[in-house]
């Protein structure tokens, strides 16, 4: 192999250490979503909430593994084993991008979704208090639009409006605590935020790996047939 290809050889092999961190970081990423919103009870609102974050999750593994197997198969120099690599990392760009296009143009819908699943919650407070006390306890929220939804119902406020450990809240303790439909709200707008900047930039350096790898395979090609020569 000549030195364009062992060059290539090793930037191919340091893409795909980026990727298997990249693949770490969704798989991180994806999870803290889901636990975000995993005292959620089991509705069409709560189901539709999860799907994004758990096609993160899936994408992270996927990445994280594919990644891995394309560090072994550039040291090994492969061609077989780094012509499917790269196969598999264009599929794997045309899906990201179009997780990316899914989610830029879908964006006021999962975030009208959001509202939903919090309304709903707070609709079920009186047969289950507990999801709504983890809802403003994870997002240091209060009440649907603010602590006033619960002194205007006649109901005294719930200690999750203050902190983990508060045995009691006052309207004065909980005066800075946003409604948790706008917290839930921002927490998923800045995710979307996140996903889409982040996925196009992952979806990029995998173009890149993408035509690395073939230059790659071709490269280990030309050097088997000459040496049959």
């Amino acid at each position: 192999m000549d030195c364009g290809g062992v060059l290539v050889k090793y930037i191919l092999f340091v893409f795909n250490i980026l990727f298997v961190v990249c693949g770490l970081l969704l798989i991180i990423f994806g999870s803290l979503m889901v636990s975000n919103i995993g005292e959620i009870p089991s509705t069409p609102e709560s189901i539709q909430a999860n799907s994004v974050p758990v096609v993160i999750l899936v994408l992270g593994c996927i990445i994280f593994v594919i990644a891995f197997l394309g560090c072994c198969g550039a040291i090994r120099e492969n061609a077989c084993c780094t012509m499917t690599y790269s196969v598999i990392m264009l599929t794997l760009f045309i899906c990201q991008l179009a997780l990316v296009i899914f989610i830029w143009q879908q964006r006021v819908q999962i975030l009208d979704k959001m509202d939903d699943v919090i309304i709903k919650i707070w609709d079920q407070r009186h047969t289950d208090q507990k999801v709504m006390d983890a809802l403003q306890i994870s997002f240091k929220c209060c009440g649907k639009n603010g602590f006033t939804d619960y002194t205007l119902a006649g109901e005294a406020i719930p200690p999750s409006c203050c902190e983990v450990s508060a045995t009691s809240c006052t309207a004065i303790e909980a005066i800075s605590r946003p409604g948790c439909v706008r917290a839930f709200t921002n927490f998923w707008e800045n995710s979307m935020n996140i996903i889409r900047y982040a996925g196009l930039g992952v979806a990029g350096v995998e173009l890149v790996a993408f035509i690395f790898g073939c230059c790659l395979a071709n490269q280990m090609r030309n050097k088997h047939r000459r040496s049959h020569y």
